[in-house]
């Protein structure tokens, strides 16, 4: 346990510096710094933002969020928590003045973090930190000095250089005495590089960077990230100006910068892979951006995220069409389901662009595969496009719901997807089956064939079960095809007098925040899925299922220790957790400019 809560101190001193504190001197010159968009460089690749950390804090706690968690039947979880930080806490606050709540609560302005590329090929990536703490500046101040010693009792170098009358503190660890790959010396570790400039702080892992934004402390104009097409577009996609947190990648910087590395210096290598990325149309995803906002209008959270693909799109982005259209409920859909998600996908244009696709790198390829899709008794081959892409419709939905008593394996899936010639499709699959010389096991449930497919045995991967368990029952009905792995909610969907989703006043409470035509839609309920992590977190098969994950990932390798922060004897009823528990759903719309998703969660009250 001392090795956990060192950990803790180091997460909490250093990740907290990286992400929200490292701040200025002066709120009044605080306040006229420009915004870190407007400071930092265009060759930004990744940028975080808390626009506002007072605001942002607030609008926690007065969310459903905040309210549970200062519910008084946390009490005890609290105080047990409070506990076992505590050491932690004392540490911090006698190395750098400051206790874990106290460094949550310095933090008053914007708080940005960026990766920016740099010309080294060694360290292609710069980390940037701009960060304002208002009145608070005083005490930062003492936390980053109190910091520097700390490091430097470490083992650290410590120095310090004086830019534009401001210090720069460049702290360089020691070097690894390890050596890297192929028995060469290890690379050094980046710098961590602050100093502090009219009340803001700039922190870098490179001591020009720091520079360079100190330099372009009240904005860089036309050279800046925010003036950027793709971060303009993608800000105003996603409701940037009210959010409390935003974020944005620029995937075009971001794929050549991976390329450059992946070719590890080698030209040829690195122009092979560019054009492998043109020739599949990847370069068409130009941006990807997305906000949170806390505790507004109906909403007690909102999430917008954004893809820029600007329209012609080309290669697999092609595959990936989603006209918005008027989408409902499907009338088979009951109204009990836990979950429910729709989309309306162009399954054609899915197809022309796979053909095209083949056809750019190895021409035939599918008429190829075609013919040798024949049946035991012979007769035409299958065709891809007549028999399989044909007959499907353009809608895929995935509903799911719980087994009683919830237990961790106790979800149940349907996937379903419309079809413009079910008799087609029950003609193309009956074909399948006998291509593919399967036997599934017949019955008949009310009129529908269902066929149930057994599923080889999977080996476990580094002690974890697979996740998939058959039989898989497929189903063609109400102009439908159902794939399921219980088929007791299958049954439950084909089975007359259903009463339908689309008359749940649920959904329809959530269905008023969708708009009229839509790519995409989802409708959660949140009290079965937040009920199985609940039991899992009181029986410790959470913890036991987090060990397992990481015991598969690290294939063979001790497990780190998992720090025990939650006991589950301290959790109250699940009661006091459902009483915050609120609707919430999502919709999708693609359009000329990309792919736009919103999600919420619905405010109660009086919770």
């Amino acid at each position: 346990m001392p090795k956990a809560k060192r950990a803790i101190l180091r997460l909490a001193l250093v990740g907290w510096l990286g992400l929200s504190g490292l701040v200025g001197l002066q709120a009044n010159l605080a306040q006229a710094a420009a915004p870190p968009e407007q400071v930092l460089p265009d060759s930004t690749i990744f940028f975080v933002k808390i626009a506002d950390a007072v605001k942002f804090r607030e609008a926690f706690r007065q969310s459903q969020y905040g309210q549970l968690w200062n519910d008084p039947a946390l009490g005890p979880l609290r105080a047990d928590l409070s506990e076992k930080l505590k050491s932690t806490s004392d540490a911090l606050k006698d190395k750098v003045g400051v206790t874990l709540l106290e460094l949550l609560e310095l933090p008053q302005g914007a708080i940005a973090i960026a990766a920016v590329a740099q010309d080294d090929p060694v360290v292609p990536v710069s980390v940037a930190i701009i960060a304002d703490a208002g009145k608070n500046a005083d005490k930062m101040a003492e936390v980053l000095n109190r910091s520097n010693k700390q490091a430097e009792q470490n083992g650290a170098k410590v120095s310090t250089e004086t830019f534009q009358n401001f210090p720069l503190h460049v702290i360089q660890a020691p070097e690894p005495k390890e050596k890297g790959d192929d028995d060469k010396p290890a690379v050094p570790p980046p710098p961590m590089v602050w100093t502090n400039a009219g009340g803001v702080f700039y922190i870098g892992s490179s001591v020009n960077s720091v520079k360079d934004l100190v330099s372009h402390a009240e904005g860089r104009g036309s050279q800046s990230l925010g003036s950027g097409e793709a971060y303009i577009k993608t800000q105003a996609k996603i409701g940037a100006d009210s959010a409390h947190a935003v974020w944005f990648i620029d995937l075009a910087k971001l794929v050549k910068i991976v390329t450059k590395a992946g070719s590890k210096g080698a030209e040829a290598q690195a122009q092979q892979i560019e054009f492998l990325v043109q020739e599949l149309g990847l370069n068409g995803l130009k941006s990807a951006g997305g906000s949170l906002t806390l505790n507004t209008g109906n909403y007690t959270s909102l999430t917008k995220t954004f893809f820029l693909a600007p329209a012609p799109i080309q290669g697999l982005l092609k595959l990936f069409s989603f006209p918005p259209v008027a989408l409902k409920p499907e009338p088979w859909v009951p109204a009990t389901v836990a979950s429910y998600q729709s989309f309306s996908w162009d399954l054609d244009n899915a197809f022309n662009a796979i053909n095209d696709l083949v056809n750019k790198f190895q021409p035939g390829m599918l008429n190829v595969l075609e013919q040798q899709l024949v049946g035991p008794e012979g007769g035409e081959p299958l065709s891809f496009q007549k028999d399989l892409f044909g007959p499907l419709g353009d809608r895929i939905t995935m509903i799911s719901d719980f087994k009683k008593p919830i237990k961790e394996d106790s979800q149940r899936v349907v996937v379903a997807i419309s079809l413009e010639d079910a008799k087609a499709f029950q003609n193309t699959l009956n074909r399948v089956i006998d291509i593919a010389h399967a036997a599934p096991k017949k019955r008949d449930f009310q009129g529908t064939t269902i066929l149930d497919f057994e599923l080889p045995n999977l080996p476990n991967q580094g002690g974890v079960q697979p996740q998939i368990k058959g039989p898989v029952s497929v189903a063609v009905a109400k102009d439908t095809v159902y794939l399921t792995t219980d088929a007791t909610l299958l049954e439950q969907v084909l089975r007359p007098g259903v009463v339908p989703l689309a008359e749940s006043s649920a959904f329809q409470t959530v269905s008023k925040e969708f708009p009229e035509k839509i790519s995409g839609l989802t409708f959660v309920r949140p009290d079965e899925q937040a009920r199985l992590s609940y039991d899992m977190l009181k029986s410790g098969q959470f913890e036991k299922a987090i060990q397992q994950a990481m015991a598969a990932s690290r294939q063979g390798r001790d497990v780190p220790e998992i720090p025990k922060l939650i006991d589950p004897a301290k959790l109250p009823d699940f009661d006091v957790f459902a009483k915050y528990l609120t609707l919430g759903g999502s919709y999708s719309v693609m359009d000329e400019d990309g792919f736009t998703q919103t999600g919420f969660s619905l405010r109660k009250a009086n919770p």
